[in-house]
């Protein structure tokens, strides 16, 4: 009890230290930095497309860098451990789990100081007023899209800077997916039972991904983009193996938003993934480009990634 009046009285304190107000992209940028350099545990939701997810997540920061965990607590039953860019999925009902290299995680987190000037030239940004996220007061922060090629954003954010609720919104500003935390811990180490699975891998099937060849240029890749919305850039390209198979994948992003592009041999799958098709609040569009199959998938509108779908050639 007495550990719980003074951690209270110190965010009283806090508070009263932090009232002098902040514009929004001092806000962005305390996000940022809250989210790769802090520890917490939580739960939080995920609403889309009239379904409900409840997860639970840890996250651990150190001098070894990042570690999280993610757990689905309702539905399919799913685990997911981050150790920096070596992300190990486990499927309890299938008892399989998948360890691969994910580097294209310098896009988390997603707000970094080079994408803040993006922000006001693409997006109007506004600060709405305090409403109360998992027992905490928050500050809301409004972005309005400039342009048809994004969808806009709100975001509650606590003192500390965490992201405790975000909407993702379509033209008529109606929220099309939402993650919001229901209760969040902010401590000083994570305890090793949290950040570890309490599920016993014996018997599990281990598949195990090679790390992807990151490609530096586009004179190393056969293809290119012709034509990317303003503000949007090429933030990683790599090569992976998927069994007989190669895919080239490519992350865009503006800061907010991300859309990946995915090239490969088309097969029999390929009829299925050509056209528009949409995932949770993902839309997405394929093609095929001569032999090869083109996906573009990303949390932006369906303009978006057909506009960029239909960019993507062959260099010469």
């Amino acid at each position: 009890m007495l550990r719980v009046c003074s951690l209270s009285l110190l965010l009283l304190c806090y508070t009263a230290v932090s009232a002098q107000p902040m514009d929004a992209l001092a806000w962005l940028q305390k996000i940022g930095d809250a989210q790769k350099g802090l520890n917490y545990h939580g739960t939080f939701v995920y609403a889309h497309d009239d379904q409900l997810e409840s997860m639970m997540v840890v996250h651990s920061s150190s001098a070894e860098g990042e570690r999280e965990r993610l757990v689905h607590l309702n539905g399919v039953a799913r685990e997911i451990i981050r150790n920096n860019d070596l992300v190990t999925s486990i499927f309890p009902e299938e008892k399989v789990v998948l360890v691969a290299h994910r580097n294209n995680l310098a896009t988390s987190p997603f707000i970094q100081p080079e994408s803040l000037k993006v922000f006001e030239k693409y997006y109007s940004l506004s600060l709405g007023g305090e409403e109360r996220i998992a027992g905490i007061v928050t500050q809301r922060i409004d972005f309005k899209p400039k342009d048809v090629y994004r969808y806009g954003y709100r975001f509650w954010v606590s003192p500390e800077g965490l992201l405790l609720r975000s909407d993702l919104l379509d033209g008529d500003g109606k929220a099309i997916e939402r993650i919001m935390f229901t209760d969040i811990h902010l401590v000083d180490q994570i305890p090793h039972e949290l950040i570890s699975p309490n599920i016993d891998l014996t018997d599990y099937k281990w598949y195990r991904q090679a790390p992807p060849v990151t490609l530096d240029d586009a004179g190393k890749s056969r293809w290119h983009i012709t034509a990317l919305p303003d503000g949007f850039s090429l933030k990683s390209r790599n090569l992976r193996e998927e069994g007989a198979s190669q895919v080239e994948h490519l992350l865009i992003s503006d800061g907010l938003a991300s859309i990946s592009i995915f090239i490969e041999k088309g097969d029999s799958s390929t009829a299925a993934r050509v056209g528009e098709f949409r995932v949770g609040a993902l839309n997405g569009f394929g093609r095929l480009l001569g032999d090869y199959v083109v996906v573009v998938v990303g949390d932006v509108p369906l303009a978006t990634v057909t506009l960029i779908a239909e960019s993507v050639a062959e260099n010469d």
